[in-house]
């Protein structure tokens, strides 16, 4: 004999201000579904749109209740019923004494952000470099590009540079003669958040070394 709406909200309601507060948090993009194990149906949704509704049946393999390895499943991909990809994560509920009784479902919905995703690189993706006519006596564009080397070669963003790092920037700029025009060297400054000076300094010492 199935439970009554009303024990099974008893059984669970101590989950229902955390699954309140999830909800108005990631409202309207995220459903919270909460399930109750033990007699496999939904206890009660929040920001529903699955077309669920409290006491249907949860169809989840009884299996679950025997993983005693596993508390937290995904987060992994599935689709509505109206073909909204959802990204969802569930995580096992345990009662005083450990036993796995219930499993709490959020299904936030991506499809939003994939069509914002699918906007954006409509606007950001470039397939051809600049060509060479444009960028051949550009020398802050061969600056710019040799930065950007080296700070993916290195996997580092620029305001992160250590000195060091600033230091070996500026001696890979030099090998590559990119300090021979007049104004190359303030410019690389600005870019590193130095002064002049301090660029003078290094390559004085790179080409001492050298």
């Amino acid at each position: 004999m199935a439970p009554a709406k009303s024990d099974l909200e008893t059984r669970h309601a101590h989950l229902f201000s955390i699954c309140d507060a999830i909800a108005a948090w990631l409202h309207p993009h995220a459903e919270v579904v909460l399930h109750d194990l033990e007699h496999d149906q939904i206890v009660r949704l929040w920001n529903n749109f699955s077309r669920r509704q409290a006491g249907d049946d949860s169809l989840i393999d009884q299996t679950v209740q025997l993983e005693d390895d596993c508390d937290v499943y995904g987060p992994y991909l599935h689709r509505n019923w109206d073909g909204r990809q959802l990204k969802s994560i569930s995580s096992i509920v345990r009662d005083q004494r450990g036993n796995r009784v219930g499993l709490l479902c959020f299904n936030l919905d991506v499809s939003s952000f994939e069509q914002l995703k699918t906007f954006l690189d409509a606007f950001t993706t470039v397939t051809t470099q600049m060509p060479p006519a444009l960028a051949k006596h550009d020398w802050r564009e061969h600056i710019h590009q040799t930065l950007g080397s080296f700070l993916q070669a290195n996997h580092v963003a620029l305001e992160a540079l250590t000195r060091d790092q600033k230091m070996a920037a500026v001696q890979l700029l030099d090998s590559q003669h990119l300090f021979a025009t007049r104004n190359a060297a303030q410019h690389v400054a600005d870019i590193l958040g130095v002064s002049r000076a301090t660029v003078y300094n290094w390559l004085n010492k790179i080409r001492k070394t050298a």
